[in-house]
């Protein structure tokens, strides 16, 4: 048990430092707010780099996504003419989600949808725009 706990305190990288947050693998921090809730992970990006980086994870964000997003969002953007926002969206998944949980038009305006944060399921109005018909 000696050399054991010399060698500890003697000759390892951490002997004498106390480890923070930061040392935490950014690994860890992504699998962590894969668990959370939005709010809070965007409240933890503000710890240090870090955990800044991890919150912008694709693996992090793509978990809180409905199934079908990618047809969601191909569906919406295309509708509104946004394809070069389309493909910058594509890429961060935290993008998508934030612009999936506003109601969004599509079908000439004749359909909305949107992503529910608390029940992470989308819901829509198709009636949307038929007023004007009386129906």
């Amino acid at each position: 048990m000696g050399v054991a706990s010399s060698s500890i305190a003697g000759s390892e990288p951490f002997a004498g430092k106390l480890c923070g947050l930061e040392d935490v693998p950014e690994n860890c921090v992504t699998a962590m707010f894969m668990y959370m809730e939005p709010p809070e992970i965007c409240l933890l990006a503000r710890v240090n780099k870090s955990f800044h980086r991890a919150s912008r994870s694709d693996a992090v964000w793509e978990h809180k996504l409905p199934p079908n997003y990618k047809f969601l969002v191909r569906r919406i953007l295309e509708d509104q003419n946004e394809v070069g926002e389309k493909e910058k969206l594509i890429i961060r998944k935290k993008e998508i989600y934030a612009r999936l949980c506003r109601p969004n038009l599509f079908d000439a305006g004749t359909k909305e949808a949107w992503l529910d944060k608390k029940w992470e399921s989308v819901f829509g109005d198709i009636t949307k725009g038929n007023e004007d018909n009386g129906h």
